[in-house]
């Protein structure tokens, strides 16, 4: 896979979309989507901010640089399913 696929696949992820959306979108399978994402590449930069991340061998792969960024992820994907949600009430 090219290089430049790769890096859409994880901008993408990084923005919030999922492994359909971004399947879709690139005409690529979901499970060179998956191995794209599971590799250590695309780990090593946080979920919010984007920063490299520094994991230590043998210890749980950070996924965020900073208690905020951690906060600040999770604020917009709470946000981000309510706005789902309330599409959906009254049904």
């Amino acid at each position: 896979m090219e290089e430049e696929i790769k890096g859409r696949i994880i901008a993408m992820s990084a923005e919030g979309s999922g492994y359909k959306k971004i399947a879709a979108e690139l005409g690529v399978s979901i499970g060179s989507i998956r191995n794209v994402l599971g590799s250590s590449a695309a780990q090593n930069a946080c979920a919010f901010c984007g920063r490299k991340l520094k994991n230590v061998p043998g210890k749980k792969a950070k996924r965020f640089c900073s208690d905020s960024c951690r906060m600040g992820y999770w604020a917009k994907v709470r946000k981000e399913r309510r706005a789902e949600c309330k599409g959906h009430r009254g049904t």
